[in-house]
């Protein structure tokens, strides 16, 4: 198992599409900070909230590395080849997963935590600093996060169904624009089970310092999300036939 993550770690590190991904989520950050700099108070919490709660752009980044990372996978027939290394399905899946989902990580936490400094440095932190406020500042890196892995392992579930490139990333940005506009269209009275979506609750985060959370239902959503999302996936990946 071990090799296995050294593997899938090493093909990330020498990804070219993962390199131009990671340059261009920083350049276009970095486009974002300019338009901050034209006249915007966001403090360093708020910038904290937002980083974490950006839906659209997190479904963007992370259904383009989807379709790079894990796609090319099926079209290269290197986890076919895995197979024949003699290494069982469960192993080269679990492997790939976590290598994917630490990617991930690190693409979405360069948006956060740049504009969350850039703000802090800017316009100052917002808050008084406290046992309270670092109590706060806890439940959203950890409902934050969970956030962001719900989002992957929807993301490696569309991507093992799908299992092409175009197909993955179109796929997963319309069932992101599909989940953002039920909550828009019914932003007065919400359906009751958008208000159960991954995408939902990763806005609420957005007025986090404001309105604040329900953390029991945002981690039994966003959790429920990672584990059936990756159960499927997991069985689909188990029934595919890998040439």
């Amino acid at each position: 198992m071990g090799n296995l993550i050294k593997s899938e770690w090493f093909k990330l590190r020498k990804s070219l599409g993962f390199k131009i991904l990671l340059a261009g989520n920083v350049i276009s950050t970095f486009s974002i900070l300019i338009l901050l700099a034209m006249g915007s108070t966001t403090s360093g919490s708020q910038a904290m909230a937002i980083g974490f709660s950006y839906v659209l752009h997190h479904a963007f980044v992370g259904f383009l590395f989807a379709a790079v990372f894990w796609c090319n996978e099926f079209s290269s027939r290197t986890f076919a080849l895995s197979l024949l290394c003699g290494h069982s399905r469960s192993k080269v899946f679990l492997a790939k997963v976590l290598v994917f989902l630490a990617g991930l990580l690190l693409l979405f936490g360069v948006y956060g935590g740049l504009t969350t400094v850039y703000a802090w440095v800017s316009h100052g932190f917002g808050l008084e600093w406290s046992l309270e406020t670092g109590k706060h500042i806890f439940v959203l890196l950890v409902c934050g996060l969970s956030g962001w892995l719900a989002m992957g392992a929807v993301m490696v579930f569309v991507a093992t169904i799908l299992r092409k490139t175009i197909l993955t990333f179109g796929a997963g940005m319309a069932l992101t624009y599909a989940l953002l506009w039920l909550e828009t269209a019914f932003r007065n009275h919400p359906l009751p089970f958008v208000t159960y979506t991954y995408s939902y609750q990763m806005n609420q985060l957005w007025a986090f310092w404001e309105e604040g959370i329900a953390p029991g239902r945002f981690l039994a959503v966003t959790l429920g999300t990672f584990v059936a999302a990756l159960a499927t996936a997991a069985f689909a990946f188990q029934r595919t036939e890998l040439k």
